[in-house]
C-alpha cells in the first residue's frame, strides 16, 4: 500500500492519469459536448488530489490548462483557425458581457436570471411560470432546469434543491472518508467531484457566474443518459459503504472472540 501511494505522486502516474481522462473527453468535445468533457477533468483532478499528488504537479497542470485554453480562445483565431464552434464561441461571448446583447448571445442568460428571479420567496406556481409554460426560457427541460425550479417554487424550492444535493454530496464524501482501501477512496472521491462540477456548473450558469456549456444538473435535467449514469455512480458509493461496513463488523468480531 505504501509503495503504491509512493508511486501515485510520480510524475510518470499523473500523466497515466490525465491521459485516461483526456482521451475520452477529447471523444466527448468532438461529439461536440465541451461541458461534459469538463467532467472527466475535473474527476481526474480530485482522484489526483486525493491520491496525494504534488503540488508541483497541478501547478504544471493549471499552467498547460492556461496556456491550451489562451491558445484556443485566441491564438487560433488569430490565425484563421476556429476550433470552437460559433454557438460556443457567443456563449462564452455572453458570459464575459452579458448585456452587450441581450437579444440573441445573452438571451439565454437573461431569461433565466428573469425566471428565477421572478420565483421571489415561495415562486409563481406551474400555471403562473410565464418564462416556463410560454416557452421564453430555452431549453428548460434540460440545461436550464433549475431555472424552472426557481420560478415554479421560488427560493424555498431552490434552497430545498440544493439542500438535497449537499446531502448528497457529504454522504459521498462520507463513504470517501469510510473506504477501507485506495482504490474505494478513490472511485468515491471521483464521485463525489463528478456531481459537485456539474451541480456547481449547471446552477451557476443558469445565475450568470458560470458559462453555458450545456452541462446537466444531476436527477433533474431531462435525458436517460445523465440519469443512469447518476444511479451507476449512486451505486458505487453503496457498494464502497457496504464493504466498509462489513469490513468494520468483520473488525469487531474478532475483538469480540
Amino acid at each position: 500500500m505504501i509503495d503504491r501511494m509512493r508511486r501515485l505522486s510520480e510524475k510518470e502516474t499523473t500523466s497515466r492519469i490525465l491521459l485516461l481522462a483526456i482521451l475520452p473527453a477529447m471523444l466527448v468535445v468532438l461529439q461536440p459536448d465541451l461541458g461534459s468533457g469538463m467532467v472527466y477533468i475535473a474527476i481526474a483532478c480530485c482522484i489526483l488530489f486525493i491520491a496525494g499528488t504534488k503540488w508541483t504537479h497541478f501547478l504544471a497542470i493549471g499552467t498547460i490548462t492556461v496556456t491550451i485554453v489562451v491558445g484556443v480562445l485566441v491564438g487560433a483565431p488569430a490565425a484563421g483557425v476556429h476550433l470552437l464552434k460559433p454557438y460556443q464561441v457567443d456563449r462564452l461571448t455572453a458570459f464575459v458581457n452579458p448585456t452587450d446583447n441581450p437579444r440573441k448571445q445573452g438571451y439565454q442568460l437573461r431569461q433565466s436570471q428573469v425566471a428565477i428571479g421572478s420565483g421571489q420567496k415561495t415562486g409563481r406556481g406551474p400555471e403562473h411560470a410565464t418564462q416556463t409554460k410560454l416557452d421564453f426560457l430555452p431549453e428548460h427541460h434540460t440545461d436550464f432546469v433549475f431555472s424552472v425550479v426557481g420560478e415554479e417554487f421560488g427560493f424555498m424550492g431552490a434552497a430545498l434543491v440544493l439542500s438535497l444535493y449537499a446531502l448528497l454530496i457529504w454522504r459521498a464524501l462520507r463513504i470517501l472518508t469510510m473506504a477501507k482501501n485506495l482504490y474505494g477512496a478513490l472511485i468515491a472521491g471521483g464521485v463525489a467531484a463528478m456531481l459537485m462540477f456539474q451541480i456547481f456548473v449547471n446552477v451557476g450558469m443558469t445565475i450568470g457566474i458560470m458559462p453555458i456549456t450545456g452541462v446537466p444538473l444531476p436527477l433533474l435535467s431531462y435525458g436517460g443518459s445523465s440519469v443512469i449514469v447518476t444511479f451507476l455512480a449512486v451505486g458505487l458509493l453503496q457498494s464502497i459503504h457496504v464493504q466498509a461496513r462489513l469490513s468494520a463488523l468483520a473488525k469487531r468480531r474478532e475483538l469480540v472472540t
